[in-house]
């Protein structure tokens, strides 16, 4: 502006200039010594127009440049108060456009677990709590790594594909040796051999965007994220394993009164697909095995800009959301060789979800809200299942998890979370229900039974399952039973920031069942009741992280689990306490 400036000052002077020649022209006279200096002529007025004119149209267009500059970032936020296709978290884009942008991490974890079969044998399936090693060492210790590449292929401002590849995803580092192998003329030893690079690339999600005038078009197979993560979560973080993926149809409208509407259509199992000689692409072989997911998602959705900016005027922000969606399969279907065969479903499932969030500079509250509600009216031929009539189950699953921190000091946060997973009175956690039909001791099976030959009918699957990447804990949750259910956990925490990057934490978690005969202490008593013990365990965890702002991160952690009665395994002559289980994790990761 300051060039313009001069420049317009200098038009100015030209006019002054052309008005004195003017007056000269007419008669009356001008000094010589005047301030506004000689006239100038007819082609040197002329000259000096034109480079004035060129100048000013630079700066026009520069001016212009700043402009679209603007408007892109304002379009970009636009786009950004939306929620993403994956997860429905609020990103910031780029101002300007990249054709091929990439974003992803390299994560490296070296692990080490002490006795998390923690001594108690194996159950009355012959399952053991933690798998034992091959020559029953206590001790199991590796190191895995995953490198995830996030491309984005920007086709024009408002257009774009998504995808997500792992390359070694979860690899252990040494698993895939060259040689090693017996009969190898080569490499005879594993110690001489090298690695290779075998089943390297996994293509995970690739999905399009698409802004409107009215909102986002998504579609493809995505990520699927909400609330908490307790419920669906998109396995985006740094520490994740899992990640739910769904083939989805899914737009996102503009705000609506502050708030956002999203429709969404998952298709969530097309049963056998067959592919005609004459035909280009495979097609699907019937309809009525087809399941569906119509799922509908309000919320109210602040970016992570809009949350910055708010907290740094101390405001306080309040979000919140409702996530609905409704599931039925008529049939089911298997391929064998014998042809495809049908088996009926008749199944109609609705999950809720109600998630908010509140928070100032001080405080943090959290809270998600979610259930299972439903029936599958035939169950063959699923463990714990025949093909007589009368074979309907009924779902009635609720979850809930409340968490908040309050930062007593500028470095120094207080933490309390709370969870809750409805549970079932069938023997076994309800992890893994299609591992076969439990007995009293069980570590898991299926929550109901209906055939002909159950000594109990159970027609009721009332236990919710957190999702496995939600972490709770380091041993427990985490590695025992892989996800919560069936219980209730209570876990204090702290957290303190040693310098900027730097930060120590730690947490006790309390973890009891809902339902005493589901824990692997279920027997039977004297007087013939199944029976057990609620309490499982009380785990310590501490850990320190290091972030350098520059895209490396390296955390160390350490747990210790002390089992409680809820864990013994009562054999048929003796009762086996558990012995404390230790775990031991670390990470580097390189974030772009």
């Amino acid at each position: 502006m300051n060039r313009l400036s001069s420049i317009l000052m200098a038009i100015a002077a030209l006019g002054i200039t052309s008005t004195a020649a003017a007056q000269t022209s007419t008669g009356e006279s001008v000094s010589e010594s005047s301030p506004k200096g000689r006239a100038l002529s007819g082609g040197e007025r002329e000259q000096l127009k034109r480079e004035l004119l060129s100048e000013l149209e630079k700066d026009q267009e520069l001016q212009r440049e700043a402009i679209r500059d603007e408007v892109r970032a304002q379009l970009a936020t636009q786009a950004a108060n939306r929620a993403r296709d994956d997860d429905f978290e609020f990103s910031e884009q780029k101002r300007r456009l990249e054709l091929l942008s990439l974003d992803g991490y390299l994560r490296l974890r070296p692990e080490l677990f002490y006795k998390l079969s923690m001594g108690r044998g194996r159950d009355p399936q012959g399952n053991a709590l933690y798998p034992y090693p091959n020559n029953r060492e206590k001790t199991h210790a590796d190191a895995n790594m995953r490198w995830r590449l996030e491309p984005t292929l920007n086709i024009s401002e408002d257009v774009r594909i998504r995808s997500q590849l792992d390359v070694l995803d979860n690899v252990i580092l040494g698993s895939t040796p060259a040689g090693g192998e017996l009969g190898n003329a080569r490499e005879p030893l594993s110690i001489a051999s090298q690695q290779t690079l075998s089943t390297a690339i996994e293509l995970k999600r690739v999905y399009g965007e698409v802004n409107t005038p009215v909102g986002l078009l998504s579609f493809g197979r995505m990520g699927s994220h909400w609330g908490t993560g307790m419920l669906t979560h998109s396995g985006n973080c740094l520490d994740c394993d899992y990640g739910d993926t769904v083939d989805r149809i899914m737009f996102v409208s503009t705000r609506i009164g502050g708030h956002y509407i999203v429709p969404m259509l998952d298709f969530v199992s097309e049963g056998v697909t067959q592919r005609h000689r004459d035909f280009g692409v495979p097609y699907d072989a019937n309809q009525s095995d087809d399941a569906r997911d119509w799922g509908l998602a309000i919320a109210k959705r602040d970016t992570e800009l809009e949350i910055t900016r708010k907290l740094g005027a101390d405001q306080s922000i309040l979000n919140y959301g409702l996530y609905f969606v409704y599931r039925s399969q008529r049939f089911d279907t298997a391929k064998s060789e014998e042809g495809t065969s049908f088996q009926a479903r008749d199944a109609s499932i609705y999950v809720p979800d109600l998630w908010a969030k509140f928070q100032t500079n001080t405080l943090t509250l959290e809270f998600e809200l979610a259930g299972v509600f439903g029936n599958v009216n035939t169950l063959a031929p699923l463990p714990g299942s025949d093909d007589s009539a009368n074979q309907a189950i009924t779902l009635a699953q609720v979850g809930f998890v409340a968490k908040g921190e309050y930062m007593a000091l500028a470095s120094l946060g207080l933490g309390l979370e709370v969870g809750f997973a409805s549970g079932d009175e069938a023997p076994g956690m309800g992890n893994r229900p299609g591992s076969g039909v439990p007995t009293a001791g069980s570590l898991d099976g299926a929550q109901f039974c209906v055939a002909a030959n159950c000594a109990t009918r159970d027609d009721r699957i009332t236990n919710f399952r957190f999702n496995r990447d939600y972490r709770v804990d380091l041993i427990l949750w985490r590695e025992l039973f892989q996800g919560v259910t069936d219980a209730l956990y209570v876990k204090p925490g702290l957290r303190y920031e040693l310098t900027d990057g730097l930060g120590l934490w730690t947490n006790i978690v309390y973890s009891r069942a809902m339902e005493a005969t589901s824990t692997p202490s279920s027997r039977i008593s004297s007087s013939g009741k199944l029976e057990g013990d609620a309490n499982l365990g009380i785990e310590f965890d501490a850990g320190i992280r290091y972030d350098s702002g520059d895209g490396f991160g390296a955390s160390l952690s350490y747990g210790v689990l002390f089992p409680l009665a809820g864990l013994d395994n009562h054999l048929p002559e003796t009762v086996k306490h558990p012995t404390s289980a230790q775990a031991v994790r670390a990470a580097f990761t390189l974030k772009y």
